[in-house]
């Protein structure tokens, strides 16, 4: 079994990036899905840019903005239903760590739609519908990775997981 992934990562930045480089969405599709945490994107401003840049460019977009720390499984599933009702092209994750790790996570199953949530962990070869990752903090570096880090809370405690998985 081939273990590679490719994902082509386009790092901008710098004043006014989102605004300058709106084009770049374009060619993504007609319909976004926002993927966000509950507080901090509204706060900063970053939501309110990015659904106005959509506005600027038609893009239809669809909000989910009930990502937690450390994002679970049913979180993951619930972005991607939605995803999936509204036949989203592409997903843009906005925050930190937990938004952009659920909206690649989500941008997985949107494009697959027989997988499950188990395909994630055990696929290594289903794509994703594009993703845009905005970063609004500095720490994870999920926005050039692409891996996701989710919760299963049905797991025993991590002590344990880590036990039965890498020892």
């Amino acid at each position: 079994m081939n273990n590679t992934f490719y994902m082509p990562t386009k790092i901008i930045l710098g004043e006014n990036c989102l605004n300058n480089n709106k084009y770049l969405l374009e060619p993504l599709g007609n319909k976004a899905l926002l993927v966000t945490g509950k507080h901090s994107s509204k706060a900063n401003g970053s939501l309110n840019d990015v659904k106005n840049i959509l506005k600027d460019l038609d893009v239809e977009y669809y909000l989910y903005d009930e990502v937690e720390e450390n994002p679970s499984l049913d979180t993951i599933n619930k972005i991607s239903n939605l995803g999936k009702l509204k036949n989203v092209d592409f997903v843009i994750g906005i925050g930190g760590g937990s938004p952009l790790d659920a909206s690649k996570a989500a941008a997985v199953l949107i494009n697959n739609t027989d997988a499950t949530i188990t395909d994630l962990g055990n696929n290594p070869s289903l794509s994703a519908v594009p993703v845009i990752a905005i970063p609004t903090t500095a720490g994870t570096g999920s926005e050039t990775t692409p891996y996701s880090i989710v919760t299963d809370h049905n797991l025993k405690p991590k002590e344990e997981y880590v036990k039965r998985f890498f020892l």
